[in-house]
C-alpha cells in the first residue's frame, strides 16, 4: 500500500533532519573541542609535570603570536605531547592543538615551530575542523547538547590533498605575518621527503604531495612583500 502524501512527507522530513549537520555556535565548538581535547589527553595517557608545563607555556607563546592575526576570534590553547611516536601535531575543533616530541626532534628553529602551529591553526581557522565536527554530530545523531561522551578519533585524519594544500598556504602567511621565516617550512618538508616512509606528517603521504606543497610555499614567499628575517629564531624548548 502506497503511503499517503502526507505521510510520505513526513518521511521525507525526517530524513532530511537526520542528515542535516546541527548549527554550532563558536561557544558549542570550544566546549565540544574540550571534551575531544580531554579524550585525546586519556588515550595518550599524558600526565602534567613541570618540564611539560614548561613546554606547553612555550607552546602557547609562540602559537599566540601566529594565531593572532587569525580571522576566527576564538582561545586557541597549544599543548606538549611527550610521546616520541607522536611525530605529527594536530588540530581539534575549538582551538585545540597538540604537537607531539616526535616532530619537535625533527626542528631547527622556533621558525619551524611557527609554520607547524600556523598549518593547524588554520585547519580551525578554516573551519575544516568545525565542519567535520557538525559531520560527525550529525552522522551519530548527536547535538551539541548531547555530545558529551564524543571521541577524538574522527578528528585525527588529515583533510585531503585540497584541505592541507589551504593549511599550508593560510598557515605559512600567518608565520610570516608574525615575522617568521618562510623558508623554515620548506626546510622542514624536505625533512619529511627524507625520511621517507617514515616521516611525521603521514606515512602515506607522496614524495610528489610534499613537493606540491613546497612549491606552493616558494610561490607564497616569492610574491609576498613581507619583510624578510635576517635571520631564523633559536628552537627555545626548555
Amino acid at each position: 500500500m502506497r503511503p499517503s502524501i502526507p505521510a510520505a512527507l513526513c518521511l521525507i522530513v525526517a530524513i532530511l533532519q537526520t542528515q542535516t549537520p546541527p548549527t554550532l555556535s563558536d561557544a558549542d565548538e570550544v566546549r565540544l573541542g574540550q571534551i575531544l581535547a580531554d579524550d585525546f589527553i586519556a588515550q595518550e595517557g599524558m600526565q602534567p609535570t613541570p618540564q611539560t608545563k614548561k613546554l606547553d607555556e612555550y607552546l602557547q607563546s609562540v602559537g599566540d603570536r601566529v594565531a593572532a592575526r587569525a580571522q576566527r576570534k576564538i582561545p586557541f590553547r597549544f599543548r606538549f605531547d611527550p610521546s616520541p611516536s607522536f611525530r605529527s601535531a594536530v588540530g581539534l575543533p575549538g582551538g585545540q592543538i597538540f604537537v607531539g616530541a616526535g616532530i619537535l626532534a625533527y626542528m631547527d628553529s622556533e621558525d619551524q615551530l611557527a609554520m607547524v602551529l600556523g598549518h593547524e591553526v588554520e585547519h580551525i581557522d578554516l573551519n575544516q575542523c568545525r565542519d567535520r565536527l557538525a559531520k560527525v554530530l550529525a552522522e551519530q545523531h548527536l547535538t551539541p547538547a548531547t555530545a558529551d561522551k564524543l571521541k577524538v578519533d574522527p578528528f585525527l585524519p588529515g583533510y585531503g590533498r585540497e584541505g592541507e594544500l589551504a593549511a599550508d598556504r593560510e598557515g605559512v602567511m600567518l608565520a610570516m605575518q608574525a615575522g617568521y621565516s618562510g623558508e623554515a617550512s620548506i626546510r622542514l618538508l624536505q625533512t619529511y621527503i627524507i625520511l621517507g616512509d617514515n616521516m611525521p606528517n603521514s606515512p602515506k603521504e607522496a614524495k610528489e604531495s610534499l613537493e606540491r606543497r613546497i612549491a606552493q610555499i616558494r610561490t607564497l614567499i616569492a610574491e609576498s612583500k613581507l619583510p624578510k628575517p635576517e635571520k631564523e629564531k633559536t628552537l627555545a624548548l626548555p
